[in-house]
């Protein structure tokens, strides 16, 4: 197997490139994130990739991008995850196999979901989980390798449940909501502050709000309280704020 490994953690990558390479005899290339694996994927030389959905040193350069006032909605570039290199891997080649390799937290459900649906991710693998060896993760592997369906449990609770509506017919489904999620996420809380963001009205802001409640309920039956639709929304968007500012997410639903 010639793998291609997204991770940023550098230590954490090398002992399992090494044990990939020691013990199951593949050929291991290690990129730290979706940015400096753009030429390597693009080449088209490798059978199956790992991929970590969020990377440190992006989040940091993002957050310093916005606190310095350089991140709008219409920037070039909002926040790069493991979604680029998903979607870049996985378009134009249908016959490379796939690993999320991430751990089970709660800010990577959106991203989890999204590459379940929109990406037609079919293999989950927890950093966590396991002997600590790559047992498990070799396991993903063969999975990806064969084209079967593999879920680690440690995240099958993150994944899409039967009969609940997707993540594009609920909170992604319309632009003008999108905008206002992406405002919300940048640190909007006011309808003043989101309509400033995007251009909207505060009164047409006003009137989405109590709608992306309820799309969000939809979505997630475990919300608090019903009687505070913009205070939802707004935690929502704070918890979540990776998922609704990733550049990929923006590509495909602008």
């Amino acid at each position: 197997m010639r793998i291609l490994l997204i991770e940023d953690h550098v230590q954490l990558a090398g002992l399992v490139g090494r044990e990939l390479q020691q013990e199951f005899g593949c050929t291991v290339t290690h990129k730290r994130d979706p940015v400096e694996a753009k030429d390597a994927y693009r080449a088209g030389e490798f059978d199956l990739a790992i991929v970590d959905l969020l990377y440190e040193h992006l989040n940091r350069d993002f957050e310093a991008r916005r606190a310095a006032g350089k991140i709008s909605l219409t920037s070039a570039s909002l926040l790069v995850t493991g979604l680029a290199a998903v979607h870049h891997l996985m378009v134009p080649r249908q016959d490379i196999g796939v690993v999320i390799w991430t751990a089970g937290e709660a800010n990577r459900r959106l991203h989890l979901l999204f590459a379940y649906e929109d990406l037609a991710v079919r293999v989950f693998c927890s950093k966590s989980s396991g002997t600590g060896r790559v047992d498990t993760l070799m396991e993903a592997l063969k999975a990806a390798a064969d084209g079967r369906t593999y879920i680690d449990p440690v995240l099958n609770s993150y994944l899409p449940a039967d009969g609940v509506p997707t993540i594009s017919d609920t909170i992604l489904r319309d632009q003008s909501k999108r905008s206002i999620w992406r405002a919300l996420a940048l640190g909007a809380r006011t309808r003043g502050q989101i309509s400033e963001i995007t251009g909207y009205s505060a009164r047409t802001v006003g009137n989405l709000i109590p709608a992306m409640f309820d799309d969000l309920a939809t979505l997630d039956s475990g919300l608090g309280r019903r009687d505070a639709p913009m205070a939802e929304i707004v935690s929502y968007a704070s918890r979540n704020w990776e998922f609704f500012l990733d550049d990929t997410l923006r590509t495909m639903y602008p």
